[in-house]
This record gives structure tokens, sequence and C-alpha cells, in this order.
């Protein structure tokens, strides 16, 4: 009895025991029983059972390794005295790694454990668990476990509630707020701020502005990073006066602006030309003692060059570098920008100078390529030396750039010397490279330059791809030179690379614009045979080969084969074969034609009017011009 007082005193006086008795006395006076200890968990400070932690590691292994996971873990849980608890539930949750396992056993808990019921932790952790899942069908799953908890009258917290905001959008938002008074909550602080940014992201800056006024009334002072969302989404909707008033409410709540406030307001006002007031922001922020970062500064570079203040802006550039904040390359983007459009290019040079510090090859490279595609190509040029001469080191782009511009200025010696000399900056050329300096030499017809070009590929690298072989034989095609377009073809069908539809197509051209129409009819059969599908340059080029060579009868029936094929004829296509009717006299046909391109959708344009008005005077004038393809530089367009 001694051994029975003192576990009742050490334990709780609800505690149930079982026993049984050993012996009794004869008088029934004294007796002594066997106790049975019950199997019970330790408790924490508020008497709540503590998660056993064997219990969850065992499980977490079963569900993750098992190949059978859920009959191993029923298996399992049959061997304990005590049944799982609702904390052990939710700690197994959040160490399992899948979505689905997760979400299973969520349900397992529930099916399959007698008496077990979830609570809103146990929700809050699936709900959480799926919130941040990459399914698709995440937010259906979502609004199922939600619909599940009304159903069980299971009743949520704030944070359940918070968790939903953060995943729902739309009208989902209104049914988190249906919530909130069903379930009896108050919204607090991190609630609010979860709503004003639900509603930024459902990209509502009305109904946003309204949460932030709730919060007002509600006594709750956002923090700055709410601010910042909020100005920014009113910035983005141009909503100025909005902004501005928020602006000044959070400068009342004692919440100081950071760089990104002033940074947002600066931007906005910018963006409505309003140049002093972004000038007054960034004069406060300085000031107020705020470091400014990088996008800072190109904001309000950004602004004065958008007012066209190139004083200022180079001003203000100067002290970026005096406070040693790097420049990037949109910094410089604004700068060279505003300096072209002012006709102010010479200054670049003082610009650089005085960042030359943080003057790289990636800039330099950047310079290069942008003053290129501007047009600056002597700008550039100088630019690209100078970069030449004090890095070791080259930067492809900025060679290909360089390289692009001197073919466009139509300097194709120093391209070529370039692509002679580019390997001393560290930079293997490259078949880009190269088809870029052939390109330029084939639409100036320097075929002795092209030709020593590629025999220099040939021996030293790199290896033509299909493209070289392309436009060299676009090019020989060009300069009449058949057997040499010939040539390459056949060093294409040898190589490596085979023949597509752009290398038929030009051979095909080739071959027709200078007087071979059968060899090239023969070609557009070899290229059928081959599984190439003729388009519709392939029949353009071949039925103008034919009419150019009086042979009306076999570009009519090229045409036809053409739409028997499916391939559809445009409106070059018709202007050729209108072309070709309306020379030889054929004016029925070229009437029927034409009131089948009307048929088909395709507009006319100027060169099928001009047709036309010869069709009306009876002029078989043989008015003739060219346009050039843009790929493999052949004519495909009878008139102009």
């Amino acid at each position: 009895m001694n051994t029975v007082r003192r576990l009742l005193l050490r334990r709780g006086y609800a505690t149930k025991y079982s026993g049984r008795v050993i012996t009794e006395t004869d008088n029934g006076r004294s007796l002594a029983v066997k106790i049975h200890l019950p199997t019970t968990q330790t408790l924490d400070p508020k008497g709540y059972p503590l998660p056993r932690r064997e219990l969850i590691c065992k499980t977490v292994n079963i569900l993750s390794t098992s190949a059978d996971p859920f009959t191993d873990l029923s298996s399992y849980l049959q061997t304990l005295t005590l049944t799982l608890t609702v904390s052990e539930a939710s700690e197994i949750l959040k160490s399992l790694h899948s979505t689905s396992i997760a979400l299973q056993f969520f349900r397992f808990c529930s099916n399959s454990i007698r008496n077990f019921r979830h609570d809103c932790f146990t929700y809050n952790r699936i709900l959480l668990i799926l919130s941040k899942s990459s399914s698709v069908d995440r937010i259906d799953s979502v609004r199922r476990i939600v619909d599940e908890m009304e159903r069980l009258r299971v009743r949520g917290n704030i944070s359940t509630v918070n968790l939903l905001i953060g995943v729902f959008n739309g009208e989902d938002l209104e049914r988190c707020l249906r919530l909130v008074e069903q379930w009896e909550l108050r919204m607090n602080r991190y609630s609010y701020k979860c709503l004003l940014q639900a509603r930024l992201r459902s990209r509502d800056s009305d109904k946003a502005l309204e949460v932030y006024y709730e919060m007002k009334r509600k006594g709750y002072q956002p923090d700055v990073f709410a601010y910042n969302m909020l100005l920014d989404a009113l910035a983005k909707d141009d909503k100025v006066d909005q902004a501005n008033k928020v602006f000044e409410d959070m400068k009342r709540k004692h919440c100081e602006p950071d760089e990104y406030t002033y940074t947002i307001m600066i931007r906005m006002t910018g963006k409505h030309k309003k140049s002093d007031d972004s000038i007054a922001f960034f004069q406060e922020m300085v000031s107020k003692g705020i470091t400014l970062n990088l996008i800072a500064y190109n904001t309000i570079i950004q602004v004065l060059a958008m007012s066209r203040m190139v004083d200022k802006t180079i001003y203000l550039f100067s002290k970026m570098i005096e406070n040693d904040c790097r420049p990037n390359e949109f910094t410089y983007s604004i700068i060279l920008n505003l300096l072209v459009s002012e006709g102010q290019l010479g200054r670049l040079d003082e610009v650089i100078e005085m960042s030359k510090t943080y003057m790289n090859k990636g800039i330099y490279a950047y310079l290069v390529r942008t003053l290129s595609k501007l047009g600056h190509a002597s700008e550039a040029h100088r630019l690209f030396c100078y970069m030449w001469s004090f890095h070791d080191k080259g930067d492809r782009d900025a060679y290909l750039s360089m390289l692009e511009s001197l073919c466009n200025e139509g300097k194709l010696v120093e391209a070529i010397d370039l692509l002679s000399k580019i390997h001393e900056k560290g930079i293997s050329s490259d078949t880009i490279m190269y088809n870029t300096v052939f390109t330029a030499l084939g639409k100036s017809k320097q075929i002795s330059h092209l030709v020593d070009l590629y025999n220099k590929m040939k021996k030293e690298g790199p290896l033509p791809d299909i493209f070289t072989y392309n436009i060299l034989i676009s090019s020989f095609g060009r300069a009449g030179q058949v057997d040499e377009a010939v040539n390459i073809f056949d060093e294409l069908e040898n190589s490596d690379c085979k023949p597509d539809i752009v290398s038929y197509n030009s051979l095909i051209n080739c071959l027709g614009k200078n007087g071979d129409v059968d060899e090239a009819h023969m070609r557009f059969r070899e290229m059928e045979e081959k599984g190439l599908n003729p388009d519709v340059v392939t029949y353009s080029t071949l039925i103008e080969c034919f009419g150019k060579s009086d042979k009306v009868e076999m570009a009519c029936s090229l045409f036809d084969q053409m739409l028997s094929e499916g391939c559809y004829p445009n409106i070059v296509t018709y202007n050729i074969l209108l072309d070709c009717l309306e020379r030889c006299g054929r004016t029925a046909e070229a009437v029927d034609l034409y009131a089948k391109l009307k048929e088909q959708g395709l507009t006319p344009d100027s060169i099928t009017y001009t047709i036309l008005e010869r069709l009306q005077s009876g002029s078989h004038r043989k008015f003739r011009s060219r346009r050039q393809h843009p790929i493999t530089g052949w004519v495909v367009s009878p008139l102009r």
C-alpha cells in the first residue's frame, strides 16, 4: 500500500491504475496487490502531451522509403499502446518532402486511425504544404481542404486565414473575409499586410487602397515594405495623387521612407514629366543621409535624360562615380541614348574618362554593340580600337558587332583584317563571323575576296555550316558564276551537312536566272525525290524562270502542281504568273488568275496594279525591276 501511496503522490489523482491481488490474510483485513503502471506520454508545462520523437522519425522513414508506405505504417501503428496525436501528425507532415505523400498521410490519419480528428493546426500544416507546392491544381486542392473544414465544422484560426490570403486571388479572397466572420476572428496587422499584398497581386490597386484605409481605421500601421508595395502599384497605375497622399501618410506615421520608397516616387514623377518633383525627392533622399544604390541613381538619371537635361545627367553621373557606385550597362545606355538624341555624342569621351575606373571589357563591348546598332560606325570603331589597345582579352559579342558594323558600312577589307586578327585577343573565329563577312562580300559581288576567305576557312577552320554553303551558292549565283555555285552545292552534298530547301532554292534560282532552266527543273525534281517539299519560294522562282524563257505552259503547269500539293501561292507568285500571262497576250487567263487571287483573300500590291493597268491598256511592255529575298538574296518579284 505504501508503494501505491507513493505513486499517487507522484502522479495526478486522475490517473487510473489496474492490478491484481497476490495474497490476502485470512480475516481479509490486509492484501497484497501488483500494480500495472499505465503507459503515458510526457506532458509539457501546459499539460499537453509532447510529441514522441522516435515515433515521428520512424513514421517519416516508413513514408519516405517503403514500397507500400501506408500498409507498413498501419502495421507499425498497431504495435503502439497509445494512438497518434494531432501534434505528432503535424510534425510528421512538416518532415515530409513530397506533397502527394503528405496529402495521403493527412487523409490516412482521419480515415484509418481510430478516434483521430484533425484540428486547425494540422489543417494549417497541410494548407501550408499545398500552398508551397508547384502542382498545377494546388489552388483546387486548397479549396477542397477549406470545403472539408467547413463541412466538418473545424474552426480555423487567424493563421489559417493568413495562409489562405497568401494563396488566393479574386473571388477566393472574398471567401477568406467571410471565413473571418464565420470563425469569429479578428484580423491582425499581418493579416492586413497579407490582404494588401493579395490585392496588389491581383493588380487591383483600388481595393488595395481600401485595405490600406481600413488598416488605418483599425489602428494598424503598415511597415515600410507594405508602404512600398502600395506606392509601387499606385505609381504603375498612374494614380499620382493617391500615391503622394500615401507617401505623406507614411512620413506622418513616423515610418521612414527608404531608398526604394524614394526610387518609386522619383520614377513616378519622372514618368509624368515632373522633373522638378523628381529632383526634390532626390534631394530629400540625400539630405536624410540615405545611401543611394544603383537603382536609385539609374532612376534619377533616367528622369533627367527623359527631360533632355544633358548637363545635369552627366553631373549626377559624376556624383555616382564619386560615391563609388558602379554603373551598369543600363546606366550607360541611358546616357548614350540621350547624347545621341541631343546630338552631343562627342561628350561620350567625357563620360568614359570620368568612369574609367569601372570601364571593363564588358562595358566597352556593350557601347560598341549599341553604337553599331544605332548607326554610328565611326564612333563604334574608335571605341573598339581603344578597347583593343587596353584589354588583353576580347569580348566575342563586341567583335561580332564590329564586324557587322564594318560590313554594313561597306568596309570589307577592314572586316576581313579584323577577322584575321581576332585570335590575338583570345577569341576563336566561328562560322557566324565568317558568314557575316561572306554575306557582305556576296552582296557586293567581291567574289575574289570571298573565294580567298573561303579557302582560308577550309584550311584553318572553323568548318562551314549549312548557312555558309547557302550564302556561297547565292553569292556565286548573284555574280553569274554558275559553275562555282554548282561546285559549292556538290561540296555541301559531300560534307556532314546536307542540302536543305534554301540550298536548293538558291541553286535553282542561280541556274534559272542564268539561262539553264532545264537544269533548274531537274534540280527541282531531285529535291522532291530526296523528300524535301518545295515551298512557295521554290515554286515562285521556277515559275519565273519558265516565264522568262517564254515557257508559259510549264509555268502554268507548275502553278497547278503547287496548288495540288497544298502549297498556297502568295502575292509574289501571283504577280510572277500574271506578268508572264500578260506579256504573252493571254489576257483572259490573266483575268481569271486575278479572280483566283481575290478568292484566296490576298491583297493586291503596287506590282499587281501595274500589271492590271497594262492589261487594260493592251500594252505588253516588259517593264521589270528586281527586289532581293531577305535570306538568299535571289530575285522573286517580277515588277515594281
